[in-house]
């Protein structure tokens, strides 16, 4: 009988080689490496929205998205909750709290 082959984690330059390498390996190719985490589950998201943007902007999202290995969408979303968490802890107040600030407040 053959001794198990311990294999490394590779480290991934952007979500999609990380996609594209899980997609082909199983996670018990590497139980050895792994080690128990502490998240914290967010709820799904509810609310879909539209939203207009310029086409300049737009592209010049999607070409970010690109680099970073995400969807635009994704950074989108990224952004905007990263700036309501800044509003959120100048303001003290938690995610229910009612917040009508402009861009000009985050300065």
């Amino acid at each position: 009988m053959m001794p198990a082959i311990k294999r490394k984690l590779p480290t991934f330059a952007n979500d999609r080689e990380e996609a594209k390498f899980w997609a082909a390996h199983s996670v018990e190719e590497f139980a050895g490496e792994l080690q128990d985490l502490d998240v914290q589950i967010r709820p799904a998201r509810s609310e879909q929205i539209a939203l207009r943007l310029y086409k300049e902007d737009l592209e010049t999202l999607k070409k970010l998205a690109e680099r970073r290995g995400i969807g635009h969408t994704t950074l989108i979303r990224s952004i905007v909750e990263q700036w309501l968490a800044r509003l959120r802890t100048r303001t003290g107040r938690g995610r229910s709290g009612r917040c009508t600030y402009s861009m000009r407040n985050m300065g």
